[in-house]
């Protein structure tokens, strides 16, 4: 990623930003410096009775219509157990109840023109009330057993780790 692309002035001044190093940026004016650093996500596991993993189809974009797990961003001062559950709830209508981390992925998310380096902190969970309902950014969800989503075109690479770290320590 090329931070100087994703950013022209300075945060606190207005004033020209030149890339320092690969993540760092600062400001011509003021002397500010501004470190680009990754984006915390989430990403949810939600086994069935089978054995089948959920995926949601994407409904906006970046990758619009792609398979992914559903998830998202934390937002600012959120703990992780309370973005994953916020997130579940936004798409899928929902209540879960987070079991155990199954690893921290980095990845990359452009959106808007702009690549974003990303840490996804990927949990599996279990679905505890309500009736699934697609909302928010998901066209629809499916379930799929486990080789089906190792062979799948996904929205994100780290998805095919973290399913297949899933299933070493289930």
């Amino acid at each position: 990623m090329n931070p100087k692309l994703a950013y022209k002035f300075c945060p606190k001044c207005g004033g020209i930003i030149d890339l320092k190093r690969d993540n760092l940026l600062v400001c011509k004016a003021c002397g500010f410096e501004f470190f680009i650093n990754a984006i915390p996500c989430n990403g949810v596991i939600i086994e069935n009775e089978r054995g089948e993993i959920m995926l949601v189809k994407r409904k906006f974009p970046p990758m619009k219509g792609d398979w992914d797990w559903p998830g998202g961003f934390l937002d600012a001062g959120e703990s992780v157990n309370h973005s994953i559950v916020r997130e579940i709830k936004e798409e899928l209508n929902v209540n879960v109840s987070v079991e155990k981390i199954i690893g921290v992925y980095e990845g990359r998310y452009e959106f808007g023109g702009i690549l974003q380096y990303v840490i996804c902190i990927v949990v599996s969970a279990k679905i505890v009330s309500g009736k699934i309902k697609v909302s928010d950014d998901v066209e629809e969800y499916k379930f799929f057993l486990p080789e089906e989503i190792l062979r799948m075109d996904l929205a994100f690479k780290f998805i095919r780790r973290g399913i297949a770290d899933y299933f070493k320590n289930p």
